[in-house]
């Protein structure tokens, strides 16, 4: 007969749960740290320094001020992408430390409140960061062809509302939840006394 291993209770669930968002959150802080630095000096020393400099050099009648631009802009989007590779285990660590701090509050810890906080977190740190980076890239786009920053923009704008709606309607969830957890022991205390 094989030994039953025993069941993993809710708070052995949030406690790993915990331990392992604290782990995403220190290996993903700092490479999305890195990452956003070296792309504001890259940003910085191109628009600075380099597009000055190559203003009015021609490079087999193409002129260089768009070559070091794309060159930039190349650089930029790598690096911002890795950003948005990075937050992806940030959101997972905070998520996974607030389903645990606000569902031990609760008396619970789920996986549905886990799923809630990501989205929410997701919504809020994509758009927060691809604003950013538009603001970053809106220069550079528009050295390349100014109509080329205008439509990123419409297309950022359409997309941030459509996340920023998806994260409230993630967080909605977990209002409710505790709405009617707290109605609940409202009832509970009416009846009792």
């Amino acid at each position: 007969m094989a030994e039953e291993e025993p069941e993993e209770t809710t708070e052995d669930f949030g406690r790993t749960a915990y331990i392992d968002s604290a782990r995403k959150l220190r290996e993903a802080g700092p490479s999305i740290f890195i990452s956003i630095g070296v792309a504001v000096l890259i940003w910085i020393i191109g628009k600075l320094i380099f597009i000055p400099i190559s203003q009015g050099i021609e490079f087999f009648g193409y002129p260089v001020t768009q070559i070091v631009d794309f060159i930039i802009l190349v650089a930029l989007i790598f690096l911002v992408l890795r950003v948005f590779i990075d937050i992806r285990g940030l959101v997972e660590g905070a998520a996974g430390i607030l389903a645990y701090e606000f569902g031990k509050a609760r008396g619970e810890a789920l996986t549905e409140s886990f799923k809630n906080y990501k989205a929410f977190l997701n919504g809020i740190l994509y758009v927060v960061v691809a604003s950013a980076a538009y603001l970053i890239f809106a220069d550079y786009l528009a050295l390349l062809h100014p109509a080329l920053a205008g439509i990123v923009l419409v297309v950022i704008v359409v997309w941030a509302v459509l996340a920023l709606w998806r994260a409230g309607r993630a967080i909605a969830g977990e209002v409710k939840r505790s709405t009617d957890k707290w109605a609940k022991d409202l009832e509970k205390r009416v009846k009792e006394s």
